[in-house]
């Protein structure tokens, strides 16, 4: 059984700057005591974007955390991350070469995307190039990581996503469903702020909760997952803080 770390939505800020640190330091250690995490994926909006010149700080900061972590990192792009920079500012400082692409972690191969277009906004998509990508590259049982989760996830009750649903998925996750049906085991994302799990077209859907800004009165919640993969798949979500529960 394999099993890689998940996080998601750090969104480092000036506000709660420390406190979020420290979150992360906190998961970190929970990763090194309970399990031997093979790789983790971060899925996106690793800083609240504000200016160019305090995302760029930031964005290093968060990165200076994962070059001392646990297990290899793979970066997903969110939305907040290219608020201000470009994604080229964000993958150089992250000092990883692509925003997409396929990761084997001892054996089981890990896709992720980027779902972030700084013309949309909030709002997710997978667009012609990746799914023309996916087409022809998508590896047999693969799991698909990005930010706008692909999973059909009820917002109904969701503080942030409620109102505006459609900014809560990729806007062509239709579409970047079918390419994958026979194919992937299951889909992770973040994005939402909620942990979810469904089933449909025959995978497993997964989100994961939020590091910080779970809600607007939950500043830092602590929260973040261990997924397991080898005949089966799963998600465990977890929290390091007794404000997340």
């Amino acid at each position: 059984m394999t099993v890689v770390g998940i996080i998601s939505d750090i969104h480092l800020r000036k506000e709660h700057h420390d406190e979020i640190i420290n979150t992360l330091l906190k998961i970190k250690e929970a990763y090194r005591c309970h399990h031997e995490i093979s790789h983790t994926f971060v899925l996106g909006d690793l800083i609240q974007d504000a200016s160019p010149d305090l995302d760029r700080t930031h964005l290093e900061q968060v990165h200076s955390v994962f070059d001392d972590w646990v297990s290899p990192v793979t970066y997903l792009l969110g939305n907040h991350d290219i608020g201000t920079l470009s994604k080229e500012d964000v993958t150089s400082i992250l000092d990883q070469p692509r925003s997409y692409g396929t990761v084997h972690v001892d054996g089981h191969p890990f896709v992720y995307l980027d779902s972030t277009d700084k013309n949309i906004g909030a709002r997710g998509t997978i667009g012609i190039d990746q799914r023309s990508w996916l087409e022809n590259s998508l590896p047999s049982d693969a799991i698909v990581l990005s930010h706008h989760p692909l999973g059909p996830f009820s917002l109904r009750n969701n503080v942030w996503f409620q109102e505006y649903p459609e900014r809560g998925h990729p806007w062509d996750r239709k579409e970047t469903l079918k390419l994958l049906e026979g194919t992937t085991r299951a889909t992770i994302g973040g994005h939402i702020h909620q942990q979810s799990q469904s089933q449909f077209k025959d995978m497993d859907h997964f989100s994961v909760n939020a590091v910080s800004k779970e809600t607007p009165t939950n500043s830092v919640s602590g929260h973040f997952g261990m997924f397991s993969v080898g005949e089966s798949v799963d998600l465990q979500w977890r929290c390091v803080l007794d404000s997340g529960n």
